[in-house]
């Protein structure tokens, strides 16, 4: 091929110094062009972010800066989607880098399981749905929701509680291509919340949206009325407002229930059994027989009603009026073979170890007549010594062939006092914060026998925090950031002063926040009440309680019985009372766990 001519060389070759000098000049005079990184994000170059919170003052918009076709936009063009953020993880700690476009609003909020970003674009900007599960140690969930209104929401769940600087922190910065960043970092032991640098409002601590509740609002609203226990709604009762406690029988105690005896003595002739003495009592109708020397009684419970057969005595003509007290309707005398018979008719169902009680009592000053003494009242339950009771071990239920393949993780429960601190729950003849306490410590002490750990949200008469609320929403997430199998709170329970008679027995309340919690809830309701014979209220889930609602993993809350009735309180004076019950919650808890009711959600 024929060569080229000279001066065409040089022309060529002078075409080409001009145009690497132009390049130099514009690029820099680098040895060559360094290749742009995928991971560096552009923003837009011509107008800063607008995003939502006060300008810095004396600061000033910069002017938009000139693009002209000769100019190269670098790594790519301006970012305007959102949602899509970069995770990283150092030991326990975990950083979530967010690009944020022109337009974009939003607001920060920690909540007892993450951070919630609630967003606002401005057209033009694209909000992009996003779930990542597990993206990092510190973060064991991703989620980007769009909303039909525009706005959207986004969770950053991480296995501990955030408080307004505990637990995160959040700035802002300017990246090298111009754009900006939101920068979040997790970590259990992290605290200093929002930097100044962040633009985006920053709300209280509120509890986290449940799906389909509504989004929570800013600030820290005291929970309403249905949100609560019921006790907890009843105003305080002073020793003025609470009924006239009923007078101990003397010589006995609340266990006490005769079935059998005899009149110490020697018969004295014939003798006519009289109508027996009626006592009435604020929520307790006391009955009295008057017996001879040598005679004897045998009491049988009916299911409404009691029959004491006599002997040594005859049947007189005796008669009742109807409903004589709200615990009695009435009372019937019919000869037998051995004497007569005495059936009281009562208001409430009566089993061997609840709705009564009953002495002995000897013949009064100048009477020779000794005093079968009956009490009957629903609230009268069994406060019997509990004895040398221990519950059973969890049995295993691995495989026998994984039998010896390494020790199983132990259950864990976590086991709620209610109140504590500054806030004492219903006070009538106990307050409420001392008895939820002493009876979570009995309770564990119970589970402790069986191979199940405890956590206690309190050990103390302290509270988790002054907020009601905030107080209450700690407490539910001590179950998701402890990995516990289930979540029980205990609470007394109370009434108005008007209503006080209408109020004794053991609830056990569940809501919607897990399949399992109704499960717990009844396996607890009943080995509590086959423990103490108390008066059984049943199930209730007519309200949405916060401490249940907020829980994530099965959860049920027992109200052990009512401070404000005058029998049931003073139940719950009674340390035998205290053991039973606490037996029975600890026994509901371990049999849910054997039935696998607490390890299913994983």
């Amino acid at each position: 091929m024929a060569s080229l001519p000279a001066s065409r060389d040089a022309s060529s070759g002078l075409r080409s110094c001009t145009l690497a000098l132009l390049t130099a000049l514009t690029f820099g005079s680098g040895a060559h062009a360094a290749a742009p990184d995928p991971f560096l994000r552009s923003g837009p170059v011509a107008q800063p972010p607008t995003l939502s919170g006060p300008a810095t003052p004396g600061s000033a918009a910069p002017a938009p800066a000139p693009v002209t076709t000769a100019a190269p936009v670098l790594a790519g063009p301006p970012v305007q989607a959102f949602g899509v953020p970069r995770f990283s993880s150092t030991g326990g700690n975990t950083r979530v880098v967010f690009d944020l476009p022109a337009g974009l609003r939003y607001s920060l909020t920690p909540t007892f399981s993450g951070l919630r970003l609630d967003v606002n674009a401005q057209p033009g900007v694209r909000v992009q749905a996003q779930h990542v599960p597990a993206p990092g140690a510190a973060v064991s969930d991703y989620s980007l929701t769009l909303g039909s209104d525009g706005s959207s929401q986004l969770l950053l769940q991480t296995p501990f509680p955030l408080g307004s600087t505990q637990g995160w922190t959040a700035s802002e910065t300017t990246i090298a291509t111009g754009g900006r960043v939101l920068i979040l970092n997790f970590g259990a032991a992290l605290g200093g919340g929002a930097e100044p640098s962040v633009r985006g409002t920053v709300l209280a601590v509120a509890p986290p949206a449940m799906p389909g509740s509504p989004s929570a609002t800013a600030g820290a609203p005291v929970p309403t009325a249905d949100q609560l226990p019921p006790g907890d709604t009843a105003s305080a009762l002073g020793s003025n407002a609470l009924p006239t406690p009923t007078p101990a029988l003397p010589g006995s105690s609340d266990s006490s229930r005769l079935t059998s005896g005899t009149v110490p003595g020697t018969p004295a002739g014939p003798a006519t059994l009289g109508a027996p003495r009626i006592g009435k009592n604020p929520g307790l109708t006391r009955v009295v027989l008057e017996l001879p020397p040598a005679a004897t009684f045998r009491v049988t419970p009916l299911p409404l009603g009691l029959r004491i057969d006599l002997s040594g005595v005859s049947a007189g003509q005796l008669t009742s009026a109807p409903n004589l007290t709200p615990e009695v309707r009435g009372w019937s005398v019919a000869p037998n073979l051995t004497g007569a018979s005495l059936t009281l008719l009562t208001s409430s169902p009566i089993t061997l170890r609840s709705g009564w009680r009953d002495v002995l009592l000897p013949p009064a000053d100048g009477s020779q007549l000794a005093r079968l003494a009956i009490d009957v009242s629903p609230a009268l339950a069994d406060t019997s010594p509990l004895g040398p009771l221990a519950l059973a071990p969890l049995r295993s239920a691995r495989p026998a062939m994984l039998a010896f393949s390494g020790t199983p993780n132990r259950p864990r429960v976590v086991l709620d006092p209610g109140h504590g601190g500054s806030d004492p729950g219903a006070i009538g003849q106990i307050v409420e914060k001392e008895v939820t306490l002493d009876v979570a410590r009995r309770v564990r002490a119970d589970l402790a026998q069986a191979g199940i750990d405890v956590i206690m949200t309190r050990d103390s008469d302290t509270a988790l925090a002054a907020d009601k609320t905030t107080d209450l929403g700690m407490r539910a997430a001590l179950g998701t950031t402890t990995g516990a199998q289930m979540f029980v709170s205990i609470h007394v329970n109370s009434t108005e002063a008007a209503s006080a008679l209408r109020g004794y027995g053991i609830e056990t309340w569940w809501n919607n926040n897990h399949p399992n919690s109704q499960a717990l809830a009844q396996s607890i309701q009943q080995d509590a009440v086959a423990s103490t014979a108390a008066y059984s209220r049943g199930l209730k889930n007519v309200h949405t309680l916060a401490v249940l609602r907020l829980s994530r993993i099965p959860a049920a809350l027992v109200e052990i019985g009512y401070t404000s009735h005058p029998i049931d309180g003073q139940n719950l004076k009674d340390s035998n009372y205290l053991d039973r019950v606490a037996f029975g919650v600890a026994s509901g808890i371990r049999d849910a766990l054997q039935a696998g009711i607490g390890t299913t959600w994983r």
